[in-house]
């Protein structure tokens, strides 16, 4: 079997997986929602941008921190904007995984990158 075919097998499992399958189910019910839908790409957008200043070096922004777990306390008060989250963060946490996984997997050739 060619890695193609196990990348298609690959992302087969991933369409069928359960996270997934949870996650599009609440993104429907979320759609129908334009106001809780506005207020998770907010959370979402502000999510990401801290995270990208920590990656960067950046110290960690107290207040941005701060405001992100207001944001969730808001969204939470929102039953399908609180299921979305959840589904998001779950489906979310397997993508890393399985990216890890496969980063793990073929490291070994990339270390030339680093040595010096």
């Amino acid at each position: 079997m060619s890695t193609y075919d196990k990348a298609h097998d690959l992302a087969n499992a991933l369409k069928h997986s359960t996270e997934y399958r949870e996650f599009m189910t609440v993104k429907q019910a979320i759609d129908t929602d334009e106001q809780a839908k506005k207020m998770i790409k907010e959370f979402i957008a502000k999510q990401m941008e801290l995270e990208f200043e920590i990656m960067s070096g950046k110290p960690e922004d107290k207040n941005k921190t701060a405001q992100l777990h207001k944001m969730y306390e808001v969204l939470a008060l929102n039953t399908k904007a609180r299921d979305f989250l959840q589904a998001y963060m779950r489906f979310q946490r397997m993508m890393g995984d399985v990216y890890k996984i496969i980063g793990d997997a073929t490291a070994e050739g990339l270390d030339f990158i680093e040595k010096r």
